[in-house]
């Protein structure tokens, strides 16, 4: 089976109300997932030797 991966540019016009919205929005992101990071980077510097659950794993769950 072959897979399809398609993509779609678009381009955004928002107004002032929105853009605000927006880099709210990708400041929030950031913030997540920089702490995110950190807890990963703290549990492999407390216990080096345990296992990781990557995107695989996540999908069977």
């Amino acid at each position: 089976m072959t897979k399809l991966i398609k993509g779609v540019k678009l381009r955004l016009y928002p107004n002032k109300q929105q853009q605000a919205q927006l880099w709210q929005m990708f400041g929030n992101d950031r913030r997540v997932w920089n702490l995110m990071l950190d807890m990963a980077k703290q549990r492999y510097q407390n216990n080096p030797s345990s296992h990781f659950v990557n995107e695989y794993g996540v999908m069977s769950v």
